[in-house]
């Protein structure tokens, strides 16, 4: 029936036949996942030449990269997710069709393939994310025994990793390594040539710019042509959009180096509801600490208790009597602590055992200033007056404030001195939390976002493989669906929508991303939080380039007056 139900659909669609450079869709044998891994060496399938040289083997990176050698010989490197054009000269010989910190997750399905051959070396980064990130992207490397190079990339590759500036960063290129001078960095996007063997750019975070491009890199023994165009008659799938309603229980901005810190003058509030906190900009003047105030957590790497006049409500429901205070600007809302490191950690801020607010960063009490408690009119407030970052003589000054009866919290950023090492701000549920990405807290909340004490994830609807020709495999998955959901469906139009609100329909928040005019031609069985239909692709040439628009909806009571939320969309361009 679903194979009828596709003809149906994209024969009246179908454009011409036209030529391709398209992935190679048989990926091959796994070769392994994880995050920053280095994985075990693999065959080649036949003598690569690569700037003089003949290569055997590849060393294939998780972070989209991969090392050359004859049985090992020369060494490759390690995992790296810190991409440098350095590096990139200095090490082993590389290839690099995006060196990035990315992360190829079990739990995605993500894995590196390989399929060696004597006529073709094809190796994909499938189902990839950014470290921290949740948008799923494949790209491709393919060798052949010319010494010809091509770069293929979907239309979801991006680098953008949380962890850190240096991490986002990201290049594309290769080189023979071993301490070759490096040259200038060329445009991979707009083609051109080199009589040089090393060949790059780099990439400031989301500043890749090749998405649904194929690079292809023709060696001219000094150097290379290399050409750049989208892939025609391939077959893809690109989300677009996004669904309702994603609510997660943390919030942070992670400022690396120290100098990124961008928050002097700024004031978040976090204000108490019954299921979590809105979170916005503020007005507000700084509590100045009189000589009322309790000095606390003398010296360096310290924490301690400090009591409460009054219960204050505090996630899930309850309320605490005390905060626990670490001299390196963080505030549990309970009487136990979670330490007093003072190194900043994304994953550590996101496992914290207890709920926290935080501006996570090395301070030193007894090189300068002091942590101040007071209450006064029924605020609570904790002051980090003109506190000296550890091994400066940088202070910096700011105010936790604790409303007792509502549960309202205030950062007042007041100055910051912006040195010694980095500064986390933020704040988390206690608990594991899945990592929301980073929110620029200097400009993002003019429009208030919303964290909850049990976070929900939106809609989501990706394709599972690509529909290519003949792939029966190939199917549509709605995830994140509410577990009380009764029923999911999917959506099909001929083209794009704006993403208009669906405030109308009783749907606030949800929006439009499918002109949806060909109904629903599906309803998705659920398996605990996934649903999915298999949709296969007929072997007809004729439907090569025929598209169509998909958006998924589930049945979610009480989720608005409607009761049903949407996913983002998925253009499918049926192709080879």
């Amino acid at each position: 029936m679903h194979r009828v139900l596709t003809s149906v659909l994209f024969a009246a669609i179908a454009s011409p036949l036209l030529a391709q450079i398209c992935p190679e869709r048989n990926l091959g044998v796994v070769v392994g996942n994880g995050d920053d891994v280095m994985l075990t060496i693999q065959p080649i399938g036949f003598a690569f030449p690569f700037a003089g040289t003949t290569y055997t083997d590849v060393h294939i990176c998780t972070n989209g990269f991969f090392h050359l050698s004859n049985a090992g010989t020369p060494a490759p490197g390690g995992g790296d997710g810190t991409s440098t054009a350095a590096e990139l000269a200095s090490g082993s010989p590389r290839i690099c069709p995006k060196w990035s910190d990315d992360n190829l997750l079990a739990a995605n399905g993500a894995n590196v393939y390989i399929n060696s051959s004597p006529a073709k070396c094809t190796i994909t980064w499938d189902r990839a994310v950014n470290f921290g990130g949740t948008t799923l992207f494949s790209y491709q490397a393919q060798l052949f025994p010319t010494g010809e190079i091509r770069f293929i990339y979907d239309a979801n590759t991006t680098n953008n990793s949380t962890f850190s500036a240096a991490y986002a960063a990201g290049l594309v290129g290769l080189s023979p390594g071993g301490g070759v001078t490096l040259p200038a960095a060329s445009d991979f996007s707009l083609g051109g040539t080199t009589t040089d063997n090393t060949l790059f750019e780099t990439f400031a975070a989301l500043g890749f710019d090749m998405q649904g491009l194929t690079v292809q890199i023709i060696p001219t023994n000094p150097g290379y042509v290399w050409l750049v165009a989208p892939p025609s008659g391939c077959a893809s799938s690109t989300n677009y959009g996004v669904g309702c309603y994603k609510n997660p229980d943390s919030f942070y901005e992670f400022f690396s180096p120290a100098a990124a810190m961008d928050l002097t003058g700024k004031t978040i509030t976090m204000l108490r509801n019954s299921t979590g906190y809105t979170v916005l900009d503020a007005f507000a003047g700084m509590f100045q600490p009189t000589t009322n105030a309790a000095t606390i957590v003398v010296g360096d790497d310290v924490t301690a208790p400090v009591a409460l006049s009054a219960p204050m409500p505090v996630p899930g429901g309850g309320t605490t009597s005390s905060l626990h205070v670490s001299s390196n600007g963080v505030i549990t809302l309970s009487p136990t602590g979670i330490g007093a490191a003072w190194t900043p950690g994304l994953a550590a801020f996101l496992g914290w055992a207890q709920t926290a607010v935080c501006c996570w960063h090395d301070y030193n009490n007894t090189l300068g200033g002091s942590v101040k408690f007071e209450e006064a009119g029924g605020i609570a407030y904790v002051t980090w007056d003109a506190v000296v970052s550890h091994q400066t003589t940088v202070a910096d000054t700011l105010q936790f404030q604790f409303n007792l009866a509502t549960g309202d919290i205030t950062m007042m950023f007041v100055t910051m001195g912006a040195a010694g090492n980095n500064y986390l701000v933020g704040y988390s549920v206690a608990g594991a939390s899945a990592d929301p990405g980073a929110t620029d807290l200097s400009n993002t909340l003019a429009y208030p976002i919303n964290v909850a004490d049990v976070p929900s994830l939106e809609l989501q609807l990706t394709s599972v493989g690509v529909p290519f020709i003949g792939n029966s495999a190939y199917a549509l998955e709605v995830r994140n669906v509410p577990a009380t959901s009764p029923a999911a469906a999917v959506f099909f139009g001929s083209a794009q929508a704006p993403g208009t609100d669906l405030i109308g329909l009783g749907m606030p928040g949800c929006k439009q991303w499918s002109t949806a005019e060909f109904g629903a031609f599906a309803t998705l069985p659920t398996v605990g939080t996934t649903a999915q239909i298999p949709f296969p692709m007929p072997a007809n040439p004729s439907l090569v380039g025929a598209s169509a628009t998909v958006q998924g909806a589930a049945l979610a009571p009480g989720a608005n007056p409607f009761g049903v939320i949407v996913s983002n969309g998925t253009e499918i361009v049926v192709g080879y």
